[in-house]
């Protein structure tokens, strides 16, 4: 603790105070977090900021990501905001700080501006544990008023936001607290101290569908003939409320195939050029799916499952398409660029673990991999062999935990050499091409 308050010191030293304006959504099974901060430098000129968060939650973050706003703005008129890097730098007293590395250096008396956002899978615990199937859930949220720094805050304020207007319970110190429809709001506060904390919680009803993916494994394969196939399996759980008692199939049938604290049905965002989409469990194909009219470059599919899930129970499934391969790669050169969606398409799921496979044309070299613009080396680059190969296709394979798969917005990109493209056609031409000779040498042989 003595190490934690020095550190508090040190960087309360530094000159940095904050104005800080947090919205925590937890309308849905992960909890976003959104802030704000407005930070005055009133030391020396630095480039370097530390940010906290509590240990205990690093088990559950999905994401963590900091930006700088920058001076432009984007189509809609609102600042743009450029990602900075982060390193921890150390673990204390329960806090993990992490340094954040500025744009540049901010003189004394100067000011940026730096937006979080973070996602946090398991942060809701359902109370009751158990509940009915006809009962609505509700869940307990445990969290810290005030905003986590190694600064003081000469202002700050946190909005919560819910899926429900029906609040069991919540904190009302300190003050000011306000509740307004799906919405509470902490503060004002003024002056708050480095690290400084009181208990912010929340009981209110919540019946989102609490998605937990323990594996999705994510096929990408690259065909020579101008098409990319997706497959997608899952393994997931219903981490909500446990069902007390037994299911009623005929009292959900009596509810229009209803449950409050159960989910049959998943949407998933698909490319608007998806064709031949498919849908399929242990047992075999389920054909109840509802594919909706492109929108926005997006096709959304309700896939309908079999059965309900209750909280406790697990499935496994998966799906796939077939989409033009001119929509997802383009040609510079003497290179192919693959450029597809980095996340699954199934909407609000805490994936445990994820794992994509590019499976690349024979002959193909290691080719280089960003996510998100971020150069990516700790990736595996194998073979597998298929029809027609004589060598193996190039197979890269990239593992990742904890992601929010809402993140659909960063993209991967795989980059190789075009030249392999043409193997397979050309050795297929090659054979067609020996066989007819074949027959014609055997043809003037004969005559």
């Amino acid at each position: 603790m003595r190490a934690c308050v020095l550190l508090a010191t040190l960087a309360a030293g530094s000159g940095w105070r904050l104005k800080v304006d947090r919205t925590i959504d937890a309308s849905k099974s992960i909890v976003r977090t959104v802030t704000l901060v407005s930070a005055e430098n009133d030391g020396d000129a630095t480039d370097e900021l530390l940010w906290a968060v509590p240990e205990s939650n690093m088990t559950s973050i999905a994401k963590l990501k900091l930006s700088q706003k920058t001076d432009g703005t984007g189509k809609d008129g609102k600042p743009l905001y450029a990602e900075i890097p982060t390193t921890e730098a150390r673990r204390e007293g329960g806090v993990v700080y992490f340094n954040a590395k500025l744009r540049a250096a901010v003189p004394k008396g100067e000011t940026v501006e730096i937006r979080s956002r973070m996602s946090q899978g398991g942060a809701l615990r359902p109370l009751p544990p158990q509940v009915r199937q006809a009962e609505t859930m509700s869940v307990d949220y445990n969290h810290n008023v005030y905003f986590l720094s190694p600064y003081p805050c000469v202002l700050q304020k946190t909005v919560f936001q819910m899926g429900s207007p029906k609040v069991h319970s919540y904190t009302e110190e300190p003050a000011p607290v306000k509740k307004e429809g799906k919405a509470l709001t902490f503060g004002p506060y003024r002056d708050v101290a480095p690290l400084s904390a009181a208990p912010l919680r929340v009981h209110y009803e919540n019946n989102a569908p609490f998605i937990k993916a323990a594996s999705v494994r994510r096929v990408m394969e690259v065909s020579q003939w101008g098409n990319l196939a997706v497959e997608e399996w899952y393994e997931i759980e219903n981490v909500g409320a446990a069902l007390k008692g037994t299911f009623s199939r005929v009292d959900y049938e009596k509810m229009g195939s209803k449950a409050p604290a159960a989910f049959a049905n998943l949407d998933a965002e698909l490319p608007a050029g998806a064709e031949d989409i498919y849908f399929r469990d242990d047992i075999g194909n389920i054909s109840t799916s509802e594919i909706r009219a492109p929108q926005k470059g997006k096709k959304v599919v309700r896939f309908k499952q079999r059965f309900p899930l209750f909280g406790g129970w697990k499935t496994r499934f998966y799906y796939g398409y077939n989409q033009p391969l001119a929509q997802v790669m383009t040609t510079n050169g003497e290179t192919h660029r693959l450029r597809v969606p980095y996340v699954t398409a199934v909407d609000h799921m805490f994936i445990n673990d994820f794992t994509v496979e590019v499976v690349l044309p024979e002959g193909v070299p290691a080719p280089s991999v960003t996510i998100a613009g971020r150069p990516v080396t700790d990736f595996e680059v194998g073979v597998r062999k298929s029809y027609l190969d004589t060598q193996g296709r190039t197979l890269v394979t990239i593992r990742d935990t904890m992601l929010d798969a809402r993140e659909r917005t960063e993209m991967l990109e795989v980059t190789f050499a075009a030249a392999p493209l043409l193997w397979e056609p050309c050795l297929i031409m090659g054979a067609c091409m020996a066989v007819l000779c074949t027959i014609i040498a055997f043809g003037r042989l004969a005559g």
